[in-house]
C-alpha cells in the first residue's frame, strides 16, 4: 500500500511539475502566439464568412449575422455564388489545406504549452483581442477527420490535466467522432432543456 501511495505521489508530483513548465513557456511566450493564433482564427472565419456572404467587409458580415432570421436568410440567398465552381474552390484551395496546416499546428502548441484555453491565455495576455469572438478551440472544431484519433487522445490528457473544462472536452469528443451523436456531450456537462417549448442543449459548466 506505501508503495502504490508513493507512486501515486511521485506521479501526482510529476503532474504538477509539468504544468507548472508549460505555464511559465505560455507565459514567456503569450504575444508571439496570441498573435499566431488570432491569424489563424481570423483566416478561418473571415474565409467561411466568405463563401456565405461574398464580402471580407467585417461591419457588412456583422449586419447580416444581427438581422432577423428571414432576413438574414434572405440576404443569404441573393449573396449566393452564382458558380458552384468558385465556391469549391475556394474550400479546396484555401480552406481545407489551411484548416490542416492549423490543426497541425495547434496540436504543436498543445503538446508544448497545454491547450491555450481562453482563461489560460487572459492569465498572461493583457491586451484586447482583436477579434471579441477569438477562441483558439474553434481552429480545433475545423480539423480534417485524418487528425481526430490523435486528438481525440490529445484532449482526453488535457482535460485529464484540467487544462479542458468538462464542457469543452465533451463539444470536442463530439466533433472529433463525426458529429453523429450528441451523447459525447451529454456524457460531458451538457444537459438537454425545454425552455419556452424548445428544446436545446445547455452547459452545466461554469
Amino acid at each position: 500500500m506505501k508503495f502504490k501511495l508513493l507512486v501515486l505521489a511521485l506521479f501526482l508530483s510529476n503532474l504538477t511539475h509539468s504544468q507548472t513548465e508549460k505555464d511559465s513557456l505560455l507565459q514567456k511566450d503569450i504575444v508571439s502566439l496570441v498573435e499566431e493564433m488570432e491569424f489563424m482564427y481570423g483566416y478561418d472565419q473571415t474565409l467561411r464568412e466568405y463563401t456565405l456572404y461574398k464580402t471580407f467587409d467585417k461591419s457588412e458580415t456583422n449586419r447580416i449575422e444581427n438581422l432577423r432570421d428571414s432576413l438574414k436568410t434572405e440576404e443569404i440567398s441573393s449573396r449566393q455564388f452564382e458558380s458552384d465552381a468558385m465556391k469549391k474552390l475556394i474550400w479546396e484551395k484555401y480552406i481545407n489545406p489551411k484548416d490542416a496546416e492549423h490543426t497541425k499546428r495547434m496540436i504543436e502548441i498543445t503538446k508544448k504549452y497545454g491547450f491555450p484555453r481562453l482563461n489560460r491565455i487572459r492569465k498572461y495576455y493583457k491586451k484586447d483581442f482583436i477579434d471579441p469572438e477569438f477562441n483558439p478551440l474553434v481552429i480545433f472544431v475545423h480539423s480534417p477527420k485524418e487528425y481526430w484519433k490523435e486528438l481525440k487522445e490529445l484532449i482526453l490528457n488535457e482535460y485529464k490535466q484540467e487544462l479542458i473544462s468538462q464542457c469543452q472536452y465533451g463539444y470536442l469528443l463530439w466533433h472529433f467522432t463525426g458529429r453523429k451523436s450528441l451523447q459525447p456531450m451529454l456524457d460531458n456537462g451538457y444537459e438537454m432543456v425545454t425552455e419556452n417549448g424548445k428544446t436545446r442543449l445547455k452547459s452545466t459548466c461554469d
